[in-house]
């Protein structure tokens, strides 16, 4: 089965393929599918739209359609959207883009179809694990993520700090030493005429009520000692992980960030550290190009893995991305798996590299010789001119921080038990509360994860 294969040939692959993908008699193996595939999505979060490149690329390669479907903006919109569609049976998707996190429960819900084959040894293990439930493949990555630590290299440089920060002890220390110095020349500056900068924050993060949250929540429990293969929070060596890891992000958000942070997602974050308020920020490698465009000129800034925690010095960072499913629905099905196909094969995730995303592939990080070719024009080469790739992180620098990501708790209860977390966290963070707050949420949060109970039934936020 080769990765470009058009939908004319996969028609006439034979019963094999038809019977395992869509359940067609041998009547039904030489009608060709017709019509456009429809594509549902959210919207395509580079500024160079490369994922819309790949999928025109393909049709004209192939003198096939897609029609692609805009999902809401926010997450829970697409999920919400995506799930009514699928179990009416009325949405009329053959793909659909889905968030990592939404595999178990989708395939629960019947939604999705298993993959009719087994994914190939190029896609990184841990992106592969995001396709993966109750033994079976659901479909393919096609975009990932993993958190990154982005710094203010030149405030670093000026302290004598020429590396990122190893651990989360020497990250506020170094914060405290970069914005408290930023500050005071800020102010004696402002004493001398000058005009007045914003001031300065040791870090910002994603800590707003959403996904965000829950991210930022696991990857401190995983810093303090938690399992990240764990299904739960409240027994064996997890114990103790959560409150400690929320612990640790009231005092992040007491003694490092503003008080906004409360209000932040990745958006907001960004504009933060782009507008030279923050020495570190925590979010994902797609924000790194709109930090080079809009970061103060003479100003430098980098990216490293998130901080090792003391016990191991594992890095450990939450898996983020997108995958491709082919709809339960579908009356295209060899059509949607050629599509899928085309725009994760080896040449696509090369480009989407290029431009701003992280690659699923190994081979996509490779330089040289080796690297596979994006099929697609330079950027601007339309218009005559020669284009260059959008400014992207180090390629090895996010290869080590892929490979040490780890997916989000695999099990169809997985959105209620990321709500359960925002709303107990949310709690802890802007209440006086102490740690029996935490204590509890890690009890509602193993229990949501098992599928017992809803958030309403749960309100940590009232629990003092």
């Amino acid at each position: 089965m080769t990765a470009r294969r058009t939908m004319a040939g996969a028609a006439l692959a034979g019963l094999a393929l038809l019977t395992a993908v869509s359940g067609c008699t041998p009547g039904d193996q030489n009608v060709p599918e017709k019509g456009a595939i429809v594509l549902a999505t959210g919207s395509d979060l580079s500024s160079s739209g490369v994922r819309q490149d790949l999928i025109r690329a393909w049709e004209k390669r192939t003198g096939h359609t897609v029609r692609i479907v805009k999902l809401p903006d926010t997450a829970d919109g697409q999920r919400s959207q995506l799930l009514a569609a699928g179990q009416s049976g009325n949405g009329g998707y053959d793909v659909l883009n889905l968030d990592v996190a939404w595999t178990a429960e989708f395939a629960e819900a019947g939604v999705i179809r298993p993959w009719p084959a087994s994914l190939d040894g190029d896609f990184l293990g841990s992106v592969a694990k995001t396709v993966e439930y109750d033994g079976k493949v659901w479909g393919v990555p096609f975009n990932t993520d993993a958190g990154l630590l982005y710094y203010r290299k030149d405030l670093l440089d000026a302290h004598g700090h020429h590396r990122p920060p190893a651990n989360w002890g020497e990250l506020k220390a170094w914060a405290l030493q970069a914005a408290d110095a930023y500050n005071r020349r800020s102010d004696q500056d402002a004493r001398a005429g000058k005009k007045k900068r914003p001031r300065m924050y040791g870090m910002v993060a994603q800590l707003r009520p959403y996904e965000g949250l829950t991210v930022n929540t696991l990857e401190s429990a995983w810093a303090n000692g938690g399992d990240p293969y764990a299904t739960g929070f409240a027994k064996g060596e997890q114990v103790g992980a959560l409150q400690l890891g929320i612990a640790d992000l009231k005092d992040r958000l007491g003694t490092l960030m503003p008080h906004e942070a409360v209000t932040m997602d990745e958006t907001e974050s960004r504009r933060w550290f782009a507008d030279g308020r923050a020495v570190f920020m925590r979010n994902w490698p797609v924000e790194y190009a709109s930090v080079a465009e809009k970061l103060t000129a003479g100003t430098a800034f980098d990216v490293a893995q998130l901080p090792a925690r003391p016990s191991d010095g594992r890095r450990l960072s939450v898996l983020g991305g997108q995958n491709l499913a082919i709809s339960a629905g579908t009356k295209r099905p060899a059509g949607a798996r050629a599509l899928i196909e085309a725009l994760t094969d080896p040449g696509s995730e090369r480009c989407l590299l290029e431009r701003g995303f992280a690659a699923t592939r190994d081979s996509a990080y490779r330089e040289g010789a080796k690297a596979p070719r994006c099929p697609l024009p330079p950027v601007g080469a339309e218009h005559g001119a020669t284009g260059q790739p959008e400014p992207r992180p180090d390629p090895r620098t996010l290869h080590d921080a892929l490979m040490a990501a780890v997916p989000r708790p695999r099990s169809a209860h997985y959105q209620t038990f990321s709500k359960v977390l925002q709303l107990g966290v949310a709690a802890y963070l802007n209440g006086s509360g102490g740690t029996a707050i935490a204590d509890r949420l890690a009890r509602q949060a193993d229990d949501a994860l098992g599928g017992r109970g809803t958030p309403q039934e749960r309100r940590p936020a009232d629990d003092g």
